[in-house]
């Protein structure tokens, strides 16, 4: 009866770990503001142009850290010419797989996504 019930403890507080660092991971996720079109270019500084794609099957939102990340690492706190679809790739049976693509830019003054007609990712 003892072993059984410091089994079950032992369980519920790994679960209970478990979903704690869950949670921390996705809070500490990196997020970015993208714009589907070109905005006014007296606004922003271009860095790089940015692609991120997966090699087989999935969803382009499973990408959406990598692509935030990938931005902030070439400088940008913004993605003009954003775009995510599912594309052929290279193999002769074509697999499709995801690929999120755009231009990662540093906005000149402080970023309010929804004001300049983004979206966050």
């Amino acid at each position: 009866m003892l072993k059984a019930l410091t089994l079950t403890t032992c369980l519920f507080g790994l679960s209970g770990l478990a979903l704690a660092n869950t949670e921390t991971t996705e809070q500490s996720a990196p997020r970015i503001c993208t714009i589907k079109g070109t905005p006014d270019s007296s606004q922003f500084q271009i860095k790089k142009r940015i692609k991120v794609a997966k090699g087989t099957y999935g969803s382009v939102e499973e990408l959406y850290p990598r692509f935030a990340e990938r931005a902030h690492q070439v400088g940008g706190n913004v993605v003009i010419n954003y775009n995510a679809s599912q594309r052929f790739g290279f193999w002769p049976w074509r697999i499709v797989r995801p690929v999120v693509w755009g231009t990662a830019v540093k906005w000149n003054t402080p970023v309010n996504c929804q004001q300049i007609g983004g979206i966050e990712i």
